[in-house]
């Protein structure tokens, strides 16, 4: 059957898409003669002509959108779209091509063709004698309309180039960018009235199914024959093989969205929307990137907990995370041990001190408050050498006991700083005896916080913490600037496990808790650092 001669579309002449084709996987091919270095580029924005999500910005360095909807093959100038699969939220497909060095008066018969399987559906002439010192041009538009797509011919110029262009979107080109990349990804501006509480989210909902009648499929209604049974959930063979598709693609937008270890609300409702277009189950689904959500909450949780304390609001959003997800209590235990020794440690800074049964005999009306396990790092000026031993930290005073070296006190009087590290902390006396870093600690946080409440009780200054990690506490938009930038590893080691922010100028020696003085390190790199600049 021979294909049907294109249609020609005139300057702000509108169709739908279906009068061209019945097909939903379109090309949009770009022919731009006479412009040398000419960037295509392909807006995906919402139902008021907003970027609201980048991912849809589609150029040469972001070649694809995340289900893979949309896509650019830069030797051929084409996008490729498939429609079903675009989210709800995107109204509407801007082609555009931008130029850093002519003006699209340069160009020559430019051509824009809209294509099936099959050939050309659509033409669009655009010649250079439509502009003038555009450096910017928006070729076509795909837009839904009452329920269907339509197609319109634009060719609209923007003296400004890029920045102009995305600016009429609502996104914005950084002023530092680097003069290399001539199409930068654009800024979204913050959405209006603030983010949704994790908490009031609602839960992701299955597709509904048919009724069981044990001869028909109960997503499709197609009946059994001996080519297509049911499987034990009612479902035919054809209907099995679509909805592990589905899973693939609710999996690919999962992982996506989890990718800078933060989901925002607009991520959630997309995940709904692949549920509803690919007609699969929301409990299979959760259950499919189980294994996913688990590191997705790990790295959350490692992101909130790195400078050392956990809020309400943090410890409120991981919890309702962890519900919405649908990850079983078992497989979290270990991060809710850690959130429970954080909180702890909040009620010991606050005076909350347990009383605990101790291994020395001790003065009257002396009480042990903890006794653990300690290395003291012993430094003179011709060697170093650990001694092992044990402290005992009462209401009055700091025992320190060695099998091989005897032992000292420490009186809080003395202390002028408490310095948490990794697995231990760093005491800074006004004496030099029992001065300096005790290591080998099996719940640091815990001594640090039971010895800044000591100290502070014993200065009259319970409400003035001692600690340089009660004073540092990091903001939360400086913590998840600090792990984008360092992609959610170690900056030394490339580890992504047991991550702390580390001051590069330490908070002892005047540093700032500023993202350009925060970096990412493993507890091992931190420890290696200790206080060094």
């Amino acid at each position: 059957m021979p294909v049907p001669t294109p249609e020609q579309l005139q300057r702000g002449q509108r169709l739908p898409v279906a009068a061209l084709t019945a097909q939903r996987t379109l090309t949009v091919q770009v022919n731009l003669p006479g412009m040398n270095d000419a960037d295509l580029s392909l807006f995906g924005v919402n139902e008021q002509r907003r970027l609201a999500d980048d991912r849809y910005f589609i150029f040469y360095n972001q070649l694809s959108s995340p289900e893979r909807a949309l896509g650019l093959d830069l030797p051929r100038s084409e996008f490729h779209i498939e429609l079903d699969r675009l989210p709800p939220s995107i109204h509407r497909l801007t082609v555009a091509a931008t130029s850093d060095s002519q003006t699209f008066a340069a160009l020559g018969a430019g051509r824009v063709h809209l294509s099936d399987q099959e050939g050309i559906r659509a033409a669009f002439d655009v010649p250079g004698n439509l502009f003038q010192a555009e450096k910017a041009v928006i070729l076509l538009d795909l837009y839904r309309h009452q329920g269907e797509w339509r197609v319109t011919a634009v060719g609209q110029g923007f003296n400004g180039g890029l920045q102009a262009l995305l600016e009429s979107m609502g996104g914005e080109v950084a002023n530092d960018a680097p003069a290399s990349s001539p199409s930068p990804s654009p800024t979204v501006p913050p959405q209006p009235g603030g983010p949704l509480p994790v908490q009031q989210w609602p839960p992701l909902n299955s597709s509904p199914l048919f009724p069981a009648t044990g001869s028909t499929c109960r997503r499709c209604q197609a009946r059994s024959s001996l080519l297509n049974r049911l499987d034990a959930q009612g479902v035919c063979g054809r209907c099995q093989r679509e909805v592990a598709e589905g899973l693939r693609q609710f999996r690919l937008r999962f992982v996506d969205a989890c990718a800078d270890s933060v989901m925002e609300y607009r991520e959630w409702q997309d995940l709904q929307a692949v549920i509803d277009r690919e007609r699969i189950s929301a409990h299979r689904a959760l259950e499919f990137v189980r294994p996913d959500a688990l590191r997705f909450l790990e790295r959350m949780f490692a992101l909130a907990r790195a400078d050392g304390q956990i809020t309400q609001e943090e410890e409120t959003t991981f919890h309702s995370m962890i519900k919405h997800l649908e990850v079983p209590g078992t497989m979290v235990a270990h991060l809710e041990r850690e959130l429970e020794e954080l909180k702890q440690a909040a009620q010991l800074r606050a005076g909350n001190l347990p009383t605990v049964h101790s291994s020395i005999m001790l003065e009257a009306g002396e009480i042990a408050h903890l006794e653990c396990t300690a290395t003291y790092r012993h430094v003179t000026s011709t060697r170093t050498r650990d001694i092992p031993g044990r402290l005992v930290v009462t209401n009055r005073q700091v025992h320190f006991l060695s099998p091989s070296e005897g032992g000292w006190n420490i009186q809080y009087a003395k202390v002028l700083q408490i310095e948490e590290l990794p697995d231990g902390v760093n005491l800074a006396l006004g004496v030099k005896k029992g001065n300096g870093y005790y290591h080998g600690v099996s719940q640091p946080v815990l001594l640090g916080a039971t010895l800044d409440a000591l100290v502070r009780i014993n200065k009259r200054l319970l409400l003035m913490p001692q600690t340089e990690r009660a004073s540092r506490s990091i903001p939360q938009k400086v913590k998840l600037e600090v792990w984008q930038r360092d992609q959610g590893k170690c900056v030394e080691c490339g580890d992504n496990n047991y991550l702390e922010f580390d001051h590069v100028i330490p908070h002892s020696k005047g540093g700032a808790s500023t993202v350009n003085n925060l970096q990412l390190l493993c507890r091992r790199c931190n420890l290696q650092k200790s206080n060094r600049i």
